[in-house]
């Protein structure tokens, strides 16, 4: 039993289907190409910003990502400070061979959505097709929509995977409380990527890539607490304008981005948003506090280096210790 469930404690956590890469190669002469053309049986509603396509059946569902887009598109657009771009071609896939066969690309197998910036085309999935706890499409069109305006506002120029990856979550409301306790549970026995790695690229291996996918969200989410939502669209602007990422984060906030990289990395190393990486309730009921405690301690013994730069402070960690002893024996 116990080794169970120091199995399901240390187990890391499945990747994040809500984030879904798109293609990060560049091809002007795609816009001039008209987009695939949608099955026949497929109707088609056109807005001021989007024309939307998918089965009659799904009228409905269209409507309302049509009157959804007509808002969001141009409000996205303002929140970045770039323009609203080409009209969007958005198609509502009634099965996964038509999602997966009509785009011009090869989407990744668990995508909820994809967009192809170049072409201004999105790919969604009906609600037929959706698992009933999958997030609201409307979200989805936000993270793909984001996606396409920044393409199209860099041009010929590649948008840094961690700024259009980041700003998609962050536009589309997929940033939670839970994200720091997230990035805390892939460090384990592991080190943050600075700004510098995510400017480079993603990583290759999966679980290093998922990483910079939630470290990316939670850059942008810090940048727009600490200075303000308007900081982004300077920081966009500038590094579309061709301005290397240093430069362009002190443009748009005044500091360097050797302080927002360092201040932003340490606010995810407090102790207090280390220790929530246990995990919440669930995992504290589930496995009893005794044993996530003493899986605490055996994984401090094994990472001293790791809980070093964790740096919780004696007298701190005495006071959570106790007041975890208090709930435990009040529930207990």
């Amino acid at each position: 039993m116990l080794a169970l469930a120091m199995l399901l404690f240390f187990s890391p956590p499945a990747l994040a289907q809500s984030w879904e890469p798109i293609p990060e190669t560049v091809d002007t002469t795609l816009q001039l190409e008209a987009p695939p053309r949608p099955p026949g049986h497929y109707i088609s509603l056109q807005g001021s910003y989007a024309t939307f396509h998918g089965r009659a059946g799904d009228r409905a569902t269209l409507e309302r990502l049509a009157e959804h887009a007509a808002v969001a598109i141009p409000g996205i657009a303002g929140r970045l400070g770039i323009g609203a771009g080409r009209h969007i071609d958005i198609t509502l896939a009634d099965d996964e061979r038509v999602f997966h066969t009509l785009q011009p690309g090869t989407p990744p197998s668990w995508a909820d959505g994809t967009a192809y910036p170049q072409r201004a085309l999105i790919y969604l999935k009906s609600p037929s097709i959706r698992p009933g706890t999958a997030k609201p499409l409307e979200q989805v069109l936000d993270h793909e929509i984001t996606h396409v305006l920044l393409g199209q506002a860099f041009g010929a120029r590649p948008v840094p995977r961690w700024l259009q990856e980041g700003l998609a979550q962050w536009v589309a409301g997929e940033i939670t409380p839970e994200l720091p306790a997230r990035i805390a549970r892939h460090t384990w026995g592991g080190e943050l990527l600075t700004l510098d790695e995510l400017t480079d690229g993603f990583p290759s291996d999966p679980l290093q890539a998922d990483l910079a996918y939630a470290q990316s969200a939670d850059l942008i989410a810090y940048v727009a607490g600490e200075y303000g939502p308007e900081t982004l669209p300077v920081l966009v602007q500038a590094i579309a304008a061709g301005q290397p990422v240093r430069a362009a984060f002190r443009s748009a906030t005044g500091d360097s981005a050797e302080e927002i990289d360092q201040a932003w990395r340490a606010r995810l190393t407090e102790g207090d948003i280390q220790f929530a990486a246990l995990g919440g309730d669930m995992l504290w009921w589930g496995l009893g506090a005794p044993l996530v405690l003493f899986a605490f301690w055996g994984v401090r013994r094994r990472n001293r280096l790791v809980l070093e730069r964790w740096a919780i402070e004696e007298a701190a960690e005495d006071r959570l210790l106790a007041e975890l002893f208090e709930r435990y024996q009040a529930h207990g």
